[in-house]
């Protein structure tokens, strides 16, 4: 009996832990197109992406309709492995990207709703 509690204990340990860690990562992480769809609504036609967050990044990219995972990678000289990808069957979309040191850090589907994206700077988001 003991040793099912010892196991329970462990185990809630280690999913406490990793809820923390999940956690903290988002809150890090936490800029989407709604935050960037919300400037946009209020007139922004130049988002410095840096405000949204803390992410750090050292390349970030926009990629618009029918781009494909390849050619994301090489046009931004990293290692682009996200599941489901890029957008290369989508046509209502661009995709940002962001990556550090060659790797993919976060990518934001953005609709084209608003219009087309272009990057300014390795910071600012274009909106035209």
């Amino acid at each position: 009996m003991k040793r099912i509690h010892y196991i329970i204990v462990i185990v809630v340990i280690i999913l406490g832990s990793l809820l923390l860690f999940w956690g903290s990562q988002a809150g890090e992480n936490s800029m989407s197109a709604n935050d960037i769809y919300t400037l946009i609504e209020q007139g922004e036609t130049e988002i410095d992406l840096s405000k949204l967050t803390h992410l750090e990044w050292t390349e970030v990219g926009v990629f618009g309709p029918y781009t494909t995972d390849e050619m994301i990678e090489d046009s931004m000289d990293i290692q682009f492995n996200f599941l489901f990808g890029g957008i290369d069957v989508l046509e209502t979309e661009f995709l940002l990207v962001f990556a550090n040191e060659k790797k993919t850090v976060k990518k934001i589907y953005l609709s084209r709703k608003y219009g087309d994206y272009t990057v300014k700077d390795n910071k600012i988001l274009i909106v035209e």
